[in-house]
């Protein structure tokens, strides 16, 4: 086995919770272009994604869509996402660490929840954020967030 497949193998295992900004892109919304390199990248990794993604996504697009070519676009992605991707659904441990998170002055419960479903779920949480990383470092937490160069 050459090298280079071990490298892919060990990536697949690479478990790897979408934020919302790398949702957007496939729902036809245009973003910069750091996430649509990592977009291409994602094949290589175990990707997952919550439906918290899926509906903050929604509020953004939903203001911004007007025709029904549109919204057949945001639809086809949405459909795209769940046949590609892996869903990850709430549970009890991920919402008491977005609670946690919240109580503590992190006030994004979106951008909480998701952190909350990666650290329940042993997960890496791709994001842009970084005031949510430096959050999360300067209170001791476990460290589940990844930025694109780091894929």
């Amino acid at each position: 086995m050459s090298l280079k497949r071990r490298v892919s193998v060990s990536k697949r295992r690479f478990r790897v919770l979408l934020d919302t900004s790398f949702i957007l892109p496939m729902l036809g919304f245009e973003t910069d272009m750091e996430v649509r390199e990592v977009i291409s990248k994602l094949r290589h990794y175990e990707v997952h994604y919550s439906d918290v993604s899926i509906i903050e996504a929604l509020w953004k697009i939903s203001k911004i869509i007007k025709t029904e070519e549109e919204m057949s676009v945001v639809a086809y992605g949405i459909d795209l996402i769940k046949g590609t991707f892996s869903k990850v659904d709430l549970n009890g441990e991920a919402v008491k660490v977005a609670l946690k998170l919240y109580r503590m002055g992190h006030k994004d419960l979106v951008d909480n929840l998701l952190y909350g479903l990666s650290a329940a779920n042993d997960m890496h949480f791709l994001t842009l954020d970084a005031k949510l990383r430096e959050y999360v470092e300067k209170n001791n937490l476990k460290n589940t967030i990844v930025h694109p160069p780091q894929l």
